[in-house]
């Protein structure tokens, strides 16, 4: 059995022969993927209330922070709320991030950076964690036993 060796003219040419040819996709097939994709997308919507926590707090927006002037050595507290009991409070300051989550529990708290990288560190057993300071934007992923949790993009 010999071979077949095409120039590259004469394989576009054939794949275009092939690609008009095909036609096009059937009703029924483009409304089954469009269904599978609907699926997907109510799917990962499911729990998207008890994954995102709100931002009570922010020592940043208080109007006492205001009155006493900028004072860009002062610590920023940011306090946010899962669903239910759960809730993650962090001061940002010269050290970093220094945080507790409550109610208190060993957990993993992970940073996510704009850019996509990350960094995680364990809490101890009441709760506490640090993380370094972010490059820019960031959000935490807060996991314990009893909960899971994503805080709301912030920037400093």
């Amino acid at each position: 059995m010999e071979r077949q060796t095409w120039s590259d003219e004469e394989l576009l040419a054939a794949m275009q022969e092939a690609l008009a040819s095909a036609g096009t996709t059937p009703d029924d097939v483009r409304l089954a993927e469009q269904l599978k994709a609907s699926g997907k997308a109510a799917w990962t919507w499911r729990t998207i209330d008890a994954e995102l926590a709100t931002l009570v707090f922010d020592s940043l927006l208080e109007e006492s922070a205001l009155v006493r002037g900028d004072d860009s050595t002062a610590a920023r507290l940011l306090v946010f709320e899962g669903a239910g009991e759960s809730s993650v409070e962090f001061e940002v300051g010269d050290r970093g991030l220094v945080g507790q989550l409550l109610p208190p529990a060993q957990g993993v708290v992970q940073m996510v950076n704009a850019d996509g990288t990350e960094v995680n560190t364990d809490s101890d057993e009441v709760g506490c964690f640090e993380l370094p300071l972010p490059p820019g934007p960031f959000r935490l992923l807060c996991r314990t036993a009893e909960s899971e949790f994503t805080t709301e993009w912030v920037r400093l």
